[in-house]
């Protein structure tokens, strides 16, 4: 059985540019079927924009080709979810009220 999870976007990013660690770990389980990662719209749009800005791509050890076959083999496994808001945003980061 698997664990549904969101992946917060500094894991993402985590998991690009370091070789070892949590966030690489917690990628490797989506990938291997042992988290149901979900997302939605706008996660994937902020995904794809810190991925693709200068400072991230120096530190990422693979190449763009990389990052983006990665990418595509993480987007394959989540679970596109739908957002409705049904109370006013209340998350001490105003950016993670979207999730």
């Amino acid at each position: 059985m698997f664990k549904t999870i969101v992946v917060d976007t500094s894991v993402l990013i985590g998991a690009l540019i370091g070789k070892k660690g949590a966030s690489r770990e917690v990628l490797r389980r989506c990938l291997q079927g042992k988290y149901q990662p979900i997302i939605s719209n706008t996660l994937f749009l902020e995904y794809e924009d810190v991925s693709k800005r200068q400072g991230i791509i120096e530190l990422c050890p693979l190449t763009n080709e990389e990052i983006r076959e990665l990418l595509n083999s993480f987007y394959s496994v989540c679970r596109w979810v739908q957002i409705y808001y049904l109370w006013r945003p209340n998350l001490p980061d105003e950016g993670d009220n979207f999730l």
